[in-house]
């Protein structure tokens, strides 16, 4: 809890108040005589209603209080009262919220409940699905690549048959398309290799259709959805038209994976996370189902019961809740998958830009700009934002709305107080 008190204790201090004056309205101090014993009665039974209503009204706020947990930081509470708002407002039952000034983390604090049932107050040290904040960490990995030499922006993706150019010798389910060819390694970086799933959704959450089509078992895995997706075809020419794009990501993972022939996560970490002083202990790649997954990771919240992508040869459950066999977040790797706490993605803001056409290059210098990358998987809702004022902040939550995503709303609030001089003015 913060400091040695719950938030709950310290509420109760605070809103109970009304008990005390009853009791002293009562005349109930160690000054009274027992000649005065009748007056008292008198009075206990006059204010006994208000006494009552008043410890009544009292512990029901306590109980319903969320607990917040963390360092205590005074000067910043107006971002926890934003934050217990907010998650109060949409009921959302486990948060975090972590700041940082110019290198230096001022605040770290989580919020709610560990657990489904809301009776286990979160840890401190609780680490959140981020979802497609991923990505950044996968560009600052691409961005190292070409650093050493090993590969440019100008690289091309796929080597097709009959091509003696390309990173990634996969056969194509299918007759590929033509203009995979041209792909690059910066369309892949700016959201630009030809895919839209607006037009024809996301190829990447397509896991029963993929293991049907190869006549395996689901899920199928990185290497066969990426072999399916290549028989596809692209719905712009390569370059021409943003459009976010999952399978841009799944790519550069596996041309990380590739090029330094370190699986994802080693590389991440000797060459993304420890340079930026990331505590390994801090961040990890997730799991699909709630009895692999870290005890730091909070209940993911989403109700929707869907098919298990796993079911049956994996897993013995038809159907399950979204977040947990929903869809295979092991195939994530890159574009999704990273479960992180907070500070881990302050020690990111510092080192990297988050966002933009530089995504992944070096923090920008100091100056009038903001970047930010959010996420969103069904029980998790993130947004890392940076500034060119030097502040940091972390928003984590284990639930996002049917539409928009909860972070970054929460974002918006908090640019509002930190724009207006209300936290950090200066600092």
């Amino acid at each position: 809890m913060v400091g040695s008190k719950s938030l709950s204790c310290q509420y109760f201090q605070l809103q109970c108040l009304s008990v005390h004056q009853a009791i002293d309205m009562l005349g109930l101090t160690t000054k009274n005589s027992a000649r005065n014993i009748a007056m008292i009665l008198s009075r206990l039974y006059r204010y006994l209603p208000l006494l009552l209503s008043a410890i009544l009204v009292c512990c029901s706020q306590v109980t319903a209080e969320m607990p917040i947990v963390g360092r205590p930081a005074p000067e910043l509470g107006k971002l926890d009262e934003a934050m217990l708002e907010f998650m109060k407002e949409n009921d959302i039952s486990a948060g975090s919220l972590s700041v940082m000034k110019n290198g230096q983390i001022l605040m770290h604090h989580t919020y709610g409940w560990q657990d489904k049932q809301r009776t286990e107050p979160i840890r401190e040290d609780a680490m959140f699905r981020v979802a497609s904040v991923t990505k950044p960490f996968t560009a600052a990995a691409i961005r190292e690549l070409i650093r050493r030499g090993q590969i440019s922006l100008d690289s091309k993706v796929f080597r097709l048959p009959g091509s003696t150019d390309g990173i990634l010798r996969y056969e194509p389910l299918g007759k590929p398309d033509p203009r995979l060819k041209d792909i690059t390694v910066d369309h892949l970086l700016q959201h630009r290799g030809g895919w839209d799933r607006d037009i024809v959704g996301d190829l990447t959450y397509r896991e029963k259709q993929i293991a049907q089509a190869f006549g395996v078992a689901s899920p199928p895995g990185r290497e066969k959805t990426v072999r399916y997706i290549m028989g596809q075809p692209l719905q712009h020419d390569p370059g021409t038209k943003r459009s976010y794009s999952n399978i841009g990501f799944l790519l550069l993972g596996l041309i990380v994976e590739e090029v330094s022939g370190q699986s994802y996560q080693q590389y991440l970490h000797r060459h993304v996370m420890h340079p930026a002083g990331i505590a390994s202990n801090n961040w990890l790649l997730g799991r699909t189902f709630k009895k692999d997954q870290s005890p730091r990771e909070p209940y993911y919240d989403n109700n929707e019961v869907v098919d298990n992508v796993f079911y049956p040869t994996h897993s013995t459950k038809r159907q399950v809740k979204r977040p947990y066999g929903g869809f295979d977040v092991e195939a994530r790797t890159s574009q999704g998958r990273l479960v992180a706490s907070g500070v881990a993605i302050l020690g990111f803001l510092d080192r990297y830009q988050v966002n933009g056409p530089n995504i992944g290059g070096p923090r920008p210098a100091p100056g009038n700009w903001k970047w930010n990358h959010s996420g969103s998987l069904p029980g998790t809702n993130a947004v890392a934002r940076q500034r060119g004022d030097g502040i940091n902040f972390v928003v984590l939550f284990n639930k996002r709305p049917e539409g928009g995503n909860y972070a970054t709303m929460m974002r918006e609030k908090l640019d509002a107080l930190f724009d207006e001089g209300e936290v950090l003015s200066g600092n």
